[in-house]
């Protein structure tokens, strides 16, 4: 598409400032890319106001952050871990660091920089009692993060008479979660907790959503838009963000 135009241009939304780069293009509507640096770039006819193309921007303001934030985190591939010190640690959608040190007592703290796992021993002949400590301590950070979230989201569904459901976490390889409405029961894949909080709580409304509709009708994708305006934009950043 021919570029007529470019110019660096910045609007103020809630959440702070958004700078953007303005192409004019001969194009009919105005569009948005994200690149993965964090460089916003909107596209807009030569005739379209400037108040008309910050409504735009500002209209899409929850989105930008959002993929921004998702962009900055720098996911690096998953692999297994060898539980030694340095080794990245994805959580809530942020790069952390795996800390082993050697302690008097065994236990695991996360100050959102580093993942520190206190341990009798730091050898490798103690690997899998490091790797054991770990994963309890992973097992429980899930349960406490997604139950809050479930929480937070069922508020939205108990006039529809949802009652809250029970919680079940496991690794799955092809979906974020499923949903038994009759029985009551969400399944959360574990690898969510690698994603974003926004993201968490999008695959937590999309589920809730199928107590009220058990399917994927027309209906239901009507329910997750007014309980989630930005499930695709969000959804997208998911996707992005982590590999199943």
């Amino acid at each position: 598409m021919e570029l007529l135009s470019s110019e660096p241009r910045a609007v103020n939304a809630d959440g702070g400032t958004i700078n953007f780069t303005l192409e004019r293009k001969k194009i009919k509507n105005i569009n948005l890319r994200i690149r993965h640096d964090g460089q916003v770039f909107v596209s807009a006819p030569r005739k379209v106001a400037y108040d008309d193309i910050e409504k735009f921007v500002i209209s899409k303001s929850d989105y930008i952050r959002k993929a921004i934030e998702s962009f900055q985190c720098n996911l690096e591939p998953r692999s297994e871990l060898e539980y030694v010190s340095g080794e990245n640690v994805t959580l809530l959608g942020k790069n952390l660091r795996l800390s082993i040190e050697k302690s008097y007592s065994e236990s695991v703290v996360y100050d959102g920089v580093y993942v520190h796992v206190k341990t009798l021993r730091t050898d490798s002949a103690y690997k899998s009692n490091i790797m054991t400590l770990f994963n309890n301590w992973l097992d429980d950070f899930c349960n406490s993060i997604f139950e809050e979230v479930m929480h937070e989201v069922h508020k939205r569904f108990i006039p529809y008479g949802v009652k809250f459901p029970e919680l079940r976490i496991r690794e799955m390889t092809s979906r974020w979660g499923s949903c038994m409405p009759k029985r009551g029961i969400i399944t959360l894949n574990k690898r969510l907790i690698e994603a974003p909080m926004c993201c968490i709580e999008y695959v937590v409304f999309h589920e809730f959503c199928h107590f009220i509709h058990p399917n994927h009708s027309k209906d239901f994708y009507s329910l997750l838009q007014v309980m989630l305006p930005d499930w695709k934009e969000t959804k997208n950043i998911l996707e992005k963000s982590v590999n199943i």
